[in-house]
């Protein structure tokens, strides 16, 4: 067992005699001279098992490929809500930072949905729910979110509509989920928001759209740190595509409005200010 396994999170909840117990029981095998006397003839008997590659607990494709990436999960929650709406939002924020990076931004893509319960949300830094609708987590969901956000997860929301229900039951399930919360508006003027606006692009506030999509993000803390942020502003629908980019069109045309140079100038706008946000997740 390795020393570094007592940071795990698994590990954080146990009382401070039981971790000193822990450690003294780890001295007393690693130093005493009957221990190693004891595996080192075990050894010479060949009776340790020795990892040949094809137990069960080898690493999938899949988690080979995500290794080291950075991974947006989109929830599903077990209310009844188009959580799959904008299907090619994530794709194709992806698909930005890729291009803005030169391809060396080490992210990596699976736009399924995946349950709030269980232990699979916790392989992701971020997870993402976005609905035209209202919703409601149920206690089980909440529960794990709860221990999700304390392990240093990030929920985003993302209102996809811009003004409306699911705009309406995000108060609500915050305080579920982090009780007695407040959700702080992210403005540029405020210091503890600077980076909102600064992480990649210098920018002057929100993007320049309609007045119902230029709202400022919300921001919850949990232990410090910004665990639930908010944005009512339905950029989703900004990352998405009607056609794919171009050299000479490097947005694509957008899949929700005319591809004028002003709703272009929008939605780059957009890009930037999300671009800040998934940095500003990843370091705060």
């Amino acid at each position: 067992m390795h020393l570094d396994v007592l940071c795990r999170p698994e590990f954080m909840g146990m009382t401070t005699m039981r971790f000193k117990d822990l450690l003294s029981i780890l001295a007393l095998v690693m130093v005493s001279p009957a221990a190693a006397e004891d595996w080192l003839k075990q050894a010479a008997k060949g009776k340790l098992r020795t990892f040949d590659g094809t137990t069960p607990t080898a690493e999938s494709d899949t988690e080979r490929q995500q290794r080291g990436k950075v991974v947006i999960r989109r929830i599903k929650p077990q209310c009844k809500v188009d959580w799959n709406t904008d299907p090619t939002a994530l794709p194709y924020f992806f698909y930005q930072l890729r291009e803005r990076t030169q391809g060396k931004f080490p992210c990596y893509l699976d736009n399924n949905g995946i349950s709030l319960l269980g232990n699979e949300i916790y392989d992701y830094p971020i997870i993402y729910f976005t609905s035209h609708y209202p919703f409601k987590f149920t206690d089980e969901e909440v529960e794990n979110l709860k221990k999700y956000l304390a392990r240093g997860g990030t929920l985003w929301l993302d209102d996809c509509t811009g003004s409306g229900p699911f705009m309406d039951s995000v108060p609500a399930n915050v305080q579920l989920i982090v009780p007695g919360s407040e959700l702080y508006l992210m403005l540029r003027e405020e210091k503890a928001f600077f980076d909102l606006f600064n992480m990649i692009y210098p920018l002057n506030g929100y993007p320049k759209m309609k007045e119902q999509f230029m709202k400022p993000f919300q921001a919850a803390y949990l232990n410090g740190r910004p665990a639930i942020l908010f944005c009512p502003n339905d950029y989703g629908c900004s990352w998405e595509v009607a056609t794919q980019p171009t050299a000479l069109n490097p947005l694509g045309n957008p899949a929700h409005a005319d591809p004028t140079p002003m709703a272009q100038e929008a939605r780059e706008g957009v890009y930037q200010i999300c671009i800040n946000w998934l940095f500003y997740t990843l370091t705060h």
